[in-house]
Formats: C-alpha cells, sequence, structure tokens
C-alpha cells in the first residue's frame, strides 16, 4: 500500500495525467448515460420528457448535496494512502459504505414524499402522475449510487481508477440497450414508457455498484483489529465533518444555475433554447477539468499524507496549469467556430433556429472566458479537498455563486438591459472571484508548509 512519490515537476505531471485519462473518461461516462435516458425519454413524447425533467430538478436538487458529501471519501483515501496506512484507506471505504446507507436512509424517504406531492404542487401543464412514478422508481438508485462514489474514490484515492472507468463503460453499453428496450418494449418485454426509463437506470447503477464492488473489497477490505463499529462510526463522523461544506459548495453552484436559467426565461423561448444548448455545450466540455479536479485532489492528498508539502504544491499547481490550458484551447475553438459547437446540439442551418443560433453564438463568446475560469476554480477546489480544506471553499462558493454571480447578472440583464448577456456575465465574474480566491487560498495554505 505504499506509494513510490516522484521527484520532478515532468514526472508528476505524467502521474497526474496518468491518474487524470481514466477518470476523465469515466467523467464523461456518468455524463453519457444521462444524455442516453434523456434521448430515450424524448422519444416517448413531450409530456413524458417534461415530467422527467421536473421530477429530476426535484432529485437533483437534494442528490447534487448528498453527492458532495460522498466526494469526501476519496481525499481522506488519498491521504491514508500516501500515509502508507493500509488500516486508514479501509476505514475510509467503509465508513464512506456506512454513510451511503445513512444518507439513504434518511433522504430515501423524502424522496417518496415529495413525489406524493407533485400532484399538488407541479403546475398545470406537467403530468404529475407520470412525474411521481418517475421520482419513486428513480429513487430507488439513490444507495447504489452513493455506494459506487465511496467505492470509485476509494479506487481513485489509491491511485487505481481504470477498472472504474472500464465498469462505467460498460454501464453506458448496457444502458444503450435495456433503456430503450424497457421503455419501448423490445422483443417479448412490455413497453413500460416513462417507468421502464426510469428503472433502466436504476438496474444500471445497482449493476455498476454490484460489479465495482468485489473490486475494492478484495483490495483492500481485509480485516483489522479492533472494534469495527466504533471505528465505523468515528470515520463516518470525520467524512461528515470533511463533506457537508462539499455538499454545500455543490448545491450552491447547482442552485446559482438552476436559477439563472428560470431568470433566462423571462427573455423568451429563444434565449431560454439558447441559454440551454450552451449550457449543454459547456457542460460535455466541463468534464475534462471536472476530472482533472479529482486527480489534481488525489496526487495532492497523497503527497500531504506523505508529509511532502512541496510536492503537494507541484501536484496542485500542476493540475491547474493543464486546465487552464486545455480550457483555453477550447475557448479557442468556441470563439473561432462557434457553429461548429453549437451544431452538435441543434441544426443551425435551419432557418427556424436563426435567432437562437445567434443568441447561443453570443452566450458562447462569453462562455469562452467563462469556462477558463471554470475550470481554474474547479481544480483549485479538487486541490484543497486534497489538503482536507471544504469550509473556506464553501464561504468563497456561496459570495461568488449567490453574491456576485447572481447578484451583478440579475443586475446586469434587467437593471441595466443587459439581457441575457447580463446573466451570463454575472456568472462569469462569480467564478472569476472563485478562481482568484481558490487559487490564492491554495497557494497560501501550501506555501506555509513548503
Amino acid at each position: 500500500m505504499s506509494v513510490a512519490y516522484l521527484h520532478t515537476p515532468r514526472t508528476e505531471l505524467r502521474a497526474l495525467l496518468t491518474l487524470a485519462g481514466p477518470v476523465v473518461v469515466s467523467q464523461f461516462a456518468s455524463n453519457a448515460l444521462a444524455l442516453i435516458a434523456t434521448a430515450v425519454i424524448g422519444r416517448l413524447g413531450t409530456a413524458e420528457l417534461a415530467a422527467a425533467a421536473y421530477a429530476n430538478a426535484a432529485y437533483y436538487l437534494v442528490f447534487i448535496m448528498l453527492v458532495g458529501v460522498m466526494l469526501s471519501v476519496a481525499p481522506r483515501v488519498a491521504r491514508a494512502h500516501g500515509a502508507a496506512d493500509a488500516a486508514g484507506v479501509r476505514r475510509a471505504l467503509r465508513g464512506g459504505l456506512w454513510l451511503a446507507l445513512a444518507l439513504t436512509a434518511g433522504c430515501l424517504p423524502v424522496m417518496w414524499l415529495l413525489a406524493a406531492l407533485l400532484p399538488h404542487v407541479a403546475p398545470a401543464d406537467i403530468r404529475a402522475d407520470l412525474a411521481s412514478t418517475y421520482l419513486r422508481i428513480y429513487a430507488l438508485g439513490m444507495l447504489p449510487n452513493l455506494a459506487f462514489i465511496a467505492l470509485r474514490g476509494t479506487m481513485e484515492g489509491t491511485g487505481n481508477p481504470r477498472v472504474v472507468t472500464w465498469i462505467s463503460l460498460l454501464g453506458v453499453a448496457a444502458a444503450t440497450l435495456l433503456s430503450p428496450a424497457l421503455a419501448y418494449g423490445w422483443g417479448p418485454l412490455p413497453r413500460l414508457g416513462l417507468a421502464g426509463a426510469a428503472a433502466a437506470s436504476v438496474l444500471i447503477v445497482w449493476g455498476m455498484a454490484a460489479a465495482l464492488w468485489p473490486q475494492v473489497w478484495g483490495r483492500v477490505a481485509r480485516p483489522d483489529g479492533g472494534d469495527p463499529g466504533a471505528e465505523a462510526r468515528h470515520e463516518v463522523r470525520a467524512l461528515l465533518r470533511l463533506g457537508w461544506p462539499i455538499g454545500l459548495t455543490l448545491g450552491a453552484e447547482g442552485g446559482m444555475f438552476t436559477l439563472t436559467t428560470l431568470l433566462m426565461a423571462r427573455f423568451g423561448p429563444e434565449a431560454l433554447a439558447a441559454h440551454n444548448v450552451t449550457l449543454q455545450a459547456i457542460t460535455a466540455i466541463f468534464m475534462i477539468p471536472l476530472g482533472l479536479s479529482s486527480a489534481t485532489g488525489v496526487r495532492v492528498g497523497q503527497a500531504a499524507g506523505a508529509g511532502d508539502w512541496r510536492r503537494a504544491r507541484w501536484a496542485g499547481l500542476l493540475g491547474l496549469a493543464v486546465a487552464v490550458g486545455l480550457m483555453m484551447g477550447f475557448a479557442v475553438l468556441e470563439v473561432l467556430a462557434p457553429r461548429l459547437v453549437l451544431g452538435v446540439f441543434l441544426d443551425t442551418s435551419s432557418p427556424a433556429n436563426a435567432v437562437v443560433v445567434a443568441t447561443a453564438t453570443t452566450f458562447l463568446g462569453i462562455a469562452a472566458l467563462f469556462q477558463t475560469l471554470d475550470g481554474a476554480q474547479v481544480t483549485a477546489n479538487g486541490a484543497l479537498r486534497g489538503l482536507q480544506d471544504t469550509r473556506g471553499p464553501l464561504l468563497i462558493s456561496l459570495v461568488a455563486y449567490w453574491v456576485l454571480g447572481l447578484g451583478l447578472g440579475s443586475w446586469l440583464a434587467f437593471g441595466q438591459a443587459f439581457g441575457g448577456r447580463g446573466l451570463w456575465f454575472g456568472l462569469t465574474a462569480g467564478l472569476t472571484f472563485a478562481a482568484v480566491a481558490l487559487v490564492w487560498r491554495f497557494l497560501i495554505r501550501t506555501a506555509r508548509r513548503a
């Protein structure tokens, strides 16, 4: 379980990219699962697509914060692995699995209660019966999803992400067959419609967790001495202390984008469509710095666990340099060839889409700066997570997203008549502040010890 640490920036960069490659592919695979589900549901009809979107919005409002809490497993594992503490790795894994069970026990009933309330609160143009059915079934995937994050964090934290990548890709392959088979009723299977699409998503994630379990358990979960119950309770508390700020940070960021989308709707359907298309484009690209962020956090955590703060600083700075460099490359593409980017998501040659394409091109020009800063802030956040520093980044995120992002964006959009562009300028301002503050915090935290 010992870690052979590296001694030059070049070899550290090679180690970072070796770890980041599979992690980035896993992030793309996770995004592909959502895209497949959306494509299958879209062919069922507009009512089903709207119902699923409404139910997903309700579900992910809570679930994204649970994901943030579970992301505490990877830095705990990385720190223990860097210190050659095999027992600490096992404790983090076990604590993560118990935490996944506890979070599910607390939040799954809330989801079912919310599903029962949807018919009373859903807008008139939403099929509340479909949304309720979808939410009840889809929520059954909460436990395996959270457990998978704990298992994935253990593999990534010990520098073994490839098995997670292969299982994620197999999950995508299975989804391309199972989701339409259950939704449309292929062969002898009955047509289950929206319920079938939800059931397919649940079965896929249960299968992925079941496939990853023996791979992780066999590598790190050997029996220890001592009191496993007491150790698990202690580790769950440690994970919660580290993870709750991460959960609130993700919730704050997700809430900013959700509210921005709602505000964009006030400028008409073309502006909203352009906003959504632009978001889809940059979200797909965002999987790259998101994967780099996880890998950077692992490398920083391993170095910090070994007490090598100089190497921890190098790992964070190299991760930032790679993320910013890659995102600047995509920014040039978006500025020089916006129709090429937008053409992935809509027909740019159709006259019916002329207004949407023109508006989206404007948004994409702003997004070129926006996503470079987004790459910097998410990687800096990952590096700080590797130092097990999560409360400071939470405060920075709250100021960046809710004071600057939404506050300045709303003032520009409505008070200064910038329209939809004002909201995007606000997002850019918020991410600028977050990127600068988080990078500065990482530099200060590592300079003191390096």
